[in-house]
Parts: C-alpha cells; sequence; structure tokens
C-alpha cells in the first residue's frame, strides 16, 4: 500500500482521539513534554552561547589577539624592525609596542595596585571604543606643566576617587638611589579620562599611558616587553600565531632558545576558561536532552493506548491484506507527528523566551562574577537545527519499539477478542 495511504490511517487515528480522554491526555502530554524539551534546550544553549560570545568580545576589547614576547622573558631590543615585520604579514590588521609593568598609584585619598600598558597610543587598534572618556591621542600630550597623561580603568578611577584633570602618582617598583638612600622611584601623572573594558578585574587594575613616558619612568631605555598584534579574523588568532612566530625566528635563525619570539593568541592565553564554557554546553545539552527523552516515554505509552484503542480497526487491515510495514508505518507516523509538532512549537517558545530576555530586564546579574549585568543571548540558526534534529529523531526512535509490537497482533485473535 502506498505510503499516502499510511498517512491518511495516520491522521485519522490521530483526529479520531477527541473521543478517548487518555489517548488525548496523553498526545497532549507528549506534545507538551518535547516543547518544553526543546523550548529548554534551545534557550539554555543560547544563553550559554551569549555568555561566551560577550565574554570574548570583553576580552578582546581590552587585550589584542596575539601578543609576541621574548622566550626568556627580556625585553625586546631593535623593536622597531619587529614590529615593521609583522605589519607586513599576511592577514595582521595592525602591530604595536608594549610596555607591561606593575605599579602603585597614589593619592591623597587611596592607594591601589595596577598594571601599568604603555602603547603608541597612534597605533592601539581597538582600544578606542572602550574608552569612555578622553581620547588615545591626548596621551601623546604632555600637560603644560609637563606631565605625562594616563588612562584609567574604570574601577581603579573609582576606588581612588580621582576626578579627571586631578594629579596622581605612579610609583614604580625599581628602586632609585636618592638623597636618603634607596627610594621607590614615584612621578606624578595626569588623570585624562577612563575605559570600561566590560570586564571587573581589567578595570581594576589596567592603566594606559604613552609608550615613551612609560619607558622613561619605568628606566628601560629604547626597549619593549612585547608586541600587541590585531588580525582580519579573531577566531584564527591560534593558527597565525603560529605562522608569525615561525616568520620571527626564522630571522633569527642562530640565536639562542630563550632569545628567539613565542606568539601567544588570545584563545590559548584563556584555554582553560573558555574549555569550562564548551564542556559546561555540552553537559547542558545532555541534561536537558533527558527532557525529551521522558517525553518520548509518553509517546509509547500514546501508541500502546491507541493499539489497544484500535485493535479492531488494525485486525480488519491485516485481514483485507495490510503488510506489517504498512500497520508499523501508521504508528510511527502518529509518534512522528506529534514528535514534529511538539518540536516546532518549541522552535516558536524558544523564539518568544529569547525576545523577552533580549528585550526586557528580567534578571540583574553581578558583572564582576558574571561579566555582564544581564543575561546575554545569541540566537544559532545551528542550534536550532541541532536540538530539532535531536528531538525528531527522539521521537522517531521512540515510536518504533510499540508500533513494531502492532505488527505482532493476530487478526483472527483480535477480532474474537472484540
Amino acid at each position: 500500500m502506498s505510503h499516502s495511504l499510511v498517512n491518511i490511517f495516520a491522521k485519522r487515528f490521530l483526529l479520531a482521539r477527541k473521543h478517548n480522554r487518555l489517548l488525548s491526555f496523553l498526545s497532549v502530554t507528549s506534545t507538551i513534554g518535547v516543547m518544553l524539551g526543546v523550548a529548554s534546550l534551545i534557550v539554555v544553549i543560547s544563553v550559554m552561547d551569549g555568555f561566551t560570545d560577550n565574554l570574548k568580545k570583553k576580552f578582546l576589547g581590552a587585550n589584542p589577539h596575539i601578543i609576541i614576547y621574548k622566550m626568556d622573558a627580556t625585553p625586546i631590543d631593535d623593536w622597531q624592525q619587529w614590529v615593521e615585520l609583522v605589519k607586513k604579514l599576511p592577514d595582521v590588521t595592525s602591530a604595536s609596542p608594549l610596555i607591561l609593568a606593575p605599579a602603585m598609584l597614589a593619592n591623597d585619598r587611596n592607594v591601589s595596585g595596577v598594571m601599568v600598558r604603555g602603547i603608541d597610543a597612534s597605533d592601539a587598534s581597538g582600544l578606542d571604543k572602550i574608552i569612555v572618556s578622553g581620547t588615545l591621542k591626548d596621551l601623546h600630550k604632555n600637560t603644560p606643566d609637563d606631565k605625562p597623561s594616563i588612562l584609567l580603568g574604570k574601577e581603579v578611577a573609582f576606588s581612588m576617587g580621582v576626578a579627571i584633570g586631578e594629579d596622581i602618582t605612579i610609583v614604580s617598583p625599581a628602586m632609585t638611589r636618592g638623597a636618603f638612600g634607596m627610594m621607590p622611584k614615584m612621578r606624578l601623572f595626569r588623570y585624562i579620562g577612563f575605559f570600561d573594558t566590560g570586564l571587573y578585574e581589567h578595570n581594576r587594575t589596567l592603566v594606559y599611558a604613552n609608550l615613551e613616558r612609560a619607558q622613561e619612568f619605568f628606566a628601560t631605555g629604547d626597549t619593549i616587553n612585547a608586541i600587541t598584534v590585531y588580525v582580519a579574523n579573531s577566531d584564527k588568532a591560534n593558527e597565525l600565531a603560529v605562522s608569525i612566530q615561525d616568520k620571527l625566528n626564522d630571522e633569527i635563525i642562530d640565536a639562542p632558545v630563550g632569545k628567539k619570539f613565542w606568539a601567544r593568541d588570545w584563545m590559548s592565553m584563556n584555554a582553560n576558561l573558555f574549555a569550562s564554557l564548551k564542556l559546561e554546553q555540552y553537559a547542558l545539552f545532555v541534561i536537558l536532552t533527558l527532557i525529551i527523552i521522558v517525553a518520548s516515554f509518553t509517546i509509547v505509552s500514546m501508541i500502546t493506548v491507541t493499539v489497544k484503542d484500535k485493535r479492531k480497526e488494525i485486525a480488519i487491515m491485516r485481514a483485507m491484506g495490510a503488510s506489517e510495514s504498512f500497520i508499523v508505518g501508521i504508528f510511527i507516523r502518529q509518534g512522528a507527528y506529534i514528535g514534529l509538532l511538539g518540536t516546532i512549537l518549541g522552535n516558536l517558545l524558544a523564539i518568544i523566551i529569547s525576545f523577552i530576555l533580549q528585550n526586557f530586564r528580567i534578571v540583574d546579574l553581578p558583572r564582576e562574577i558574571y561579566f555582564s549585568d544581564t543575561i546575554p543571548i545569541r540566537l544559532s540558526p545551528a542550534v536550532f537545527i541541532a536540538v530539532t534534529i535531536c528531538a525528531v529523531l527522539i521521537t522517531f526512535l521512540a515510536s518504533i519499539l510499540p508500533a513494531r509490537l502492532t505488527a505482532r497482533t493476530s487478526p483472527i485473535e483480535a477480532i474474537r477478542n472484540e
């Protein structure tokens, strides 16, 4: 018999359930179960994707895609040639020198430990978008009284209680000889603005200064600690870091191992964090898939009850020559219809919930813990497709066993019992 005839019988059995309260209840329960499972799975995975994507953007807002060091952590001499070489490499959008040094901020109210980043403000890609007040160009300018300028992270500026335009002292851990013996080096800097990376720890500890002023203050001479690199596609930073490292080291083949370059991409520097987030996604996918599996057991019960309710019809069809595969197909399609309906409704419910989460402030999160004060969500067609396939497959498999059991029903025995 044709597939269209199988569909006709499957739909008739489904529509006939409104006269049987138990079958109606099982059908509705199965559909709702699949719907809630699918919606929960999509929403939770989308929220996890949103957190990961948000965290990635926060990291890349304050950090370069790739950082190049010397393997023994010694300063980089003749850095200008290396920066120019990196700039010419494929897929590199910019490269700039970096001074990185710990220091203390102090005024008459507070003291705070910070990490000073000396940068070439004329070629610091990606930093403009995190600056709330002031500009990178202002770092190039000294004040009329010859004080260098600095930009502070939002949290450190708040904790120090400093106002824009106010002077603040930076204390270097390096000791200098003075009239009273060895003393830490100190200098007044002018606070010209602040930035917000979206990451509490970065806002609490980072300070940006002009490269030359930082070299002068920390007495590094014309050397730098690292080269920062931005590339066209941040997702390919890992591959490009290896390529850049090999290219630079090819230029100094005879150098000792410690003097060779080491390029680290942003993903490898935060590998543990992003790996744990990915593991949580997989774990949640498996756990929430159990909701769909539980709903599929209701489909098994529904088909079993349907078989009992339709024994006479099944026996007549068998007596008229219907094959086992025809009978099995009817009930498999019934389960598939329920699963497909529940999956479609689950997709729609997930879209509605996601819209509410994106447009209404349902939950306030502590930013210093979750890197965001609202629930981020990123809807991906791949997630909808994967969950839909998973749900339909589970409900289809759940329909096979009870459907096969119906085919073993003897038509003579079924009619005799009626």
